[in-house]
């Protein structure tokens, strides 16, 4: 078992977002300010449908939750969720998630010719080389990562 993997939400199935009740938000849509504050006028409200922020092909997308923090300097951490879709193509420098040996993980896709690897964005993890014998399956793209800020 490889020390940084995927615990899909619920266990064992990944949730495929295009079940889940539509999630929208207010947007206010005035820059903000990351330096010096500045007056909040002039901006407007409106409601955004997160699902069509976040999601372009909704069959083949999947929320999973991350276990571990091989992939920290990709700014995924250990409990965060991502969005997964099926439908990219996965190249070259994607954050992946690919089974090995019927194990879930994330990792960067390294790939040039027939040589293929899964980076670790940690550099006490180790990359994945596939050996002799071994499967990997590229299962989906990672498109986002969602952190929970408060815990």
């Amino acid at each position: 078992m490889f020390m940084h993997s995927i615990e899909s939400v619920p266990p064992a199935t990944p949730v495929a977002l295009a079940t889940l009740y539509p999630a929208s938000l207010t947007a206010i849509t005035c820059a903000i300010s990351a330096g010096f504050p500045s007056p909040a006028e002039d901006h407007s409200c409106r409601r955004i449908d997160l699902n069509e922020v976040l999601i372009k092909h909704p069959q083949a997308t999947f929320l999973m939750r991350v276990r571990g923090p091989s992939m920290r300097e990709a700014g995924i951490d250990d409990g965060d969720s991502v969005i997964v879709d099926r439908s990219l193509k996965a190249a070259h420098g994607r954050v992946v998630v690919a089974v090995v040996d019927g194990e879930f993980t994330v990792k960067r896709l390294w790939k040039r010719g027939d040589n293929v690897k899964l980076q670790a964005a940690n550099p006490t993890y180790p990359d994945i080389t596939p050996r002799d014998g071994q499967t990997l399956e590229v299962w989906g793209v990672v498109t986002h990562a969602i952190k929970d800020l408060l815990s």
